[in-house]
């Protein structure tokens, strides 16, 4: 009786869901054309969001022999702005007040001029423009990444620009950009050993992740009064990590209120690790590899990542973009584009599928919002109140692929169940 009822309990716990810990290959809707610069140019990337017209959302990435390249959203390079220097690192921040109208501000690390410098997109040609911001000089580093954050308790705007000699620099920007009155203090400078290889911002949750080439992924208050206190989220294999070498950037997927998911590259495992967003416990829910489909070849010695969980012409649902340092198809690297849902529904336990409001934190150069100043006064994005949900896609909700499973209890019904099946064993025969 007893072998029989272990039988029935292994049974049902076989049936229950367990939390993704796998690696899953997905296929690539589309990819980029391949950027201008031989080699490795790509140094990283970042969506920038129309403010009315979907459909001319802009990908921007870094090339560091060529300077910033613009392409649309389905893949086709627009042009090249190289006129200050080549690009190290981009980074883009809505909602901030430029010459009095409420802007997405774009932040290019510029090794040729050793500074970050300011960009606004023009909604209407798409052209590229100066912010009206002099160069912000970073002084005894040469800028290989850059991300912005605005504090959600205070309002401060800041840049985190980080280095090959592992130094990270914080600056706030006071005034309003554009009319020559911007004010630009360094507030923090911290060492994290090796070369900094990735930079995001949780904006909401006041946290800053620095990737460190050689150990792992650092967490740090992005507050200026943080220090160098730092926990590790991550480090590589070896050292009981489970980041493969080389690494590369993170990016934040953000769902409603402060859902969501933290993706590093791995890039000697040609994949990204999803962990959750939480700072307390950033557990880790599993990895995927891009594959060969059709005529795009497969991802190889990706460096970067960016997601988003915004509607995007021809990925309504979210999409991730992943670097390839060995473009197969076109010659020098590019971007695979792959839709978000095709991740988040291939593990055994689905991820979040949620396309609502953002909190718009930065994630290496990768927000995830287009939403408009809503009367914030500018310089602060428009945070939804924690828990509100944000439009569901068809087939997509509480009780399923939207579910928001960042841990697994035994449901109540097959607790009652197993409490039965174990009493009834413990019952004598009649005599």
């Amino acid at each position: 009786m007893r072998f029989r009822t272990l039988l029935i309990v292994a049974g049902l716990l076989a049936g229950l869901p367990t939390l993704a810990q796998q690696n899953i290959q997905v296929s690539p809707s589309l990819e980029t054309a391949q950027v201008l610069g031989a080699g490795a140019a790509v140094q990283g990337a970042a969506l920038w969001m129309h403010p009315t017209d979907p459909a001319n959302n802009l990908f921007l990435v870094a090339d560091n022999q060529v300077g910033l390249l613009v392409y649309r959203t389905s893949g086709a390079l627009l042009f090249a702005q190289s006129s200050e220097g080549v690009a190290a690192g981009v980074d883009v921040q809505e909602n901030v007040q430029v010459t009095g109208i409420s802007q997405s501000l774009v932040m290019v690390a510029n090794p040729s001029l050793q500074a970050l410098v300011a960009y606004i997109v023009d909604p209407t040609t798409l052209g590229l423009r100066s912010a009206g911001l002099s160069p912000i000089n970073t002084t005894g580093s040469v800028p290989n990444s850059v991300a912005l954050y605005v504090s959600p308790t205070t309002g401060r705007f800041f840049a985190f620009a980080g280095s090959a000699t592992g130094v990270v620099a914080q600056y706030e920007l006071t005034g309003q950009v554009g009319d020559g009155g911007v004010d630009v203090t360094p507030v923090r400078t911290f060492d994290v050993g090796d070369s900094v290889v990735g930079l995001a911002v949780d904006d909401p949750q006041r946290t800053l992740y620095v990737v460190e080439q050689g150990n792992g992924i650092w967490q740090y208050g992005a507050e200026p009064d943080a220090g160098d206190a730092r926990v590790l989220v991550d480090g590589i294999t070896g050292t009981g990590g489970g980041l493969d070498a080389p690494l590369g950037g993170v990016a934040l997927y953000t769902a409603s209120g402060v859902r969501g998911y933290l993706l590093a590259v791995s890039g000697g495992a040609n994949a990204v690790r999803i962990y959750e967003r939480q700072p307390s416990a950033h557990t880790f829910r599993g990895s995927f590899t891009v594959a060969q489909d059709g005529g795009i070849d497969a991802v190889d010695r990706p460096r970067h990542v960016v997601v988003t969980n915004r509607s995007l012409t021809g990925f309504p649902l979210g999409m991730v973009a992943v670097h390839d340092s060995t473009n197969a198809t076109g010659g020098n690297e590019n971007f695979k584009l792959v839709p978000w849902q095709a991740i988040a529904t291939g593990f055994t336990t689905p991820l979040v599928v949620d396309t609502g409001n953002p909190t718009t934190p930065t994630d290496g150069g990768t927000p995830d919002a287009g939403t408009e100043d809503a009367g914030n006064g500018g310089s602060s994005p428009d945070l939804p109140p924690v828990g509100e949900q944000g439009p569901v896609p068809p087939g997509y909700n509480d009780n399923g692929f939207n579910c928001y499973c960042s841990s697994v209890s035994v449901p109540g019904t097959v607790l009652l169940v197993l409490a039965g099946v174990l009493l009834l064993s413990r019952r004598r025969p009649r005599a």
